[in-house]
């Protein structure tokens, strides 16, 4: 994995600009730790098989969510990315094709310090067919483009890695330390002094929580952001 230190916005872009020469297909996360690139069901023990309690979760928002789910006739993975987006732990980590919306999500995490983009090549990633397919069975963690099918996944221009049990290794491998996958990875810092700077860069370049949560809680936390009234 490589690494890399972001001091601005401008040279945050013009890195990213270089991956257009490297691969077609680039997805990118932003967060608040370095590493730990694992979906939510494995963080707490990632050496636990939580295929039995995933399936048992899912069969309980099927059956309890029944009156809220308007999906017809949902696929399991569409279940799965429903519940992500609801909070919900799974074996899915969320991503986007957009590198400025991944800043966004790096800075604006409220907890303070330094925070982390990652930028994934993808070009041999992919899932093909993967609403036809069993999630709890694949071979190897690979990343998917979701149905486009609400107004967040659209704004965020959402991807997500469906991550795999390795029996192999008796463990969920964190994508930084999976082979496969790990010298694809470019981690850029973002130095907590310079969070605010790009916050408000982004913005300015319509990028901000009205924008990537499309509705009256985007816009009255961006409000909320945008005339300091945050924390108080």
């Amino acid at each position: 994995m490589r690494e890399e230190e972001v001091k601005d916005f401008g040279q945050f872009v013009q890195q990213i600009e270089t991956f257009s020469l490297l691969s077609e297909m680039v997805v990118f996360r932003g967060q608040p730790v370095s590493g730990n690139l694992l979906p939510a069901i494995a963080r707490h023990d990632p050496m636990k098989n939580t295929r039995r309690l995933e399936k048992r979760l899912l069969e309980q928002v099927s059956l309890m969510g029944a009156a809220l789910i308007t999906l017809p006739e949902p696929k399991t993975l569409d279940l799965l990315v429903l519940a992500q987006h609801f909070g919900l732990k799974t074996r899915l980590l969320d991503w986007t094709s957009n590198p400025l919306a991944a800043l966004w999500f790096a800075c604006a995490d409220p907890e303070p310090g330094d925070v982390y983009v990652y930028a994934l090549e993808a070009d041999d990633l992919q899932i093909q067919n993967v609403y036809a397919e069993d999630p709890f069975c694949q071979n190897k963690t690979r990343l998917f483009q979701p149905r486009l099918n609400n107004s967040r996944i659209i704004a965020q221009h959402g991807w997500f890695t469906l991550h795999r049990y390795s029996k192999r290794s008796g463990k969920f491998v964190p994508l930084e330390s999976n082979l496969d996958i790990k010298g694809n990875l470019t981690q850029f810092t973002v130095a907590e002094k310079n969070r605010d700077e790009m916050l408000k860069s982004l913005d300015r370049h319509g990028v901000s929580r009205r924008t990537l949560f499309p509705d009256l809680e985007g816009l009255c936390k961006h409000l909320n952001w945008k005339h300091g009234l945050d924390g108080g």
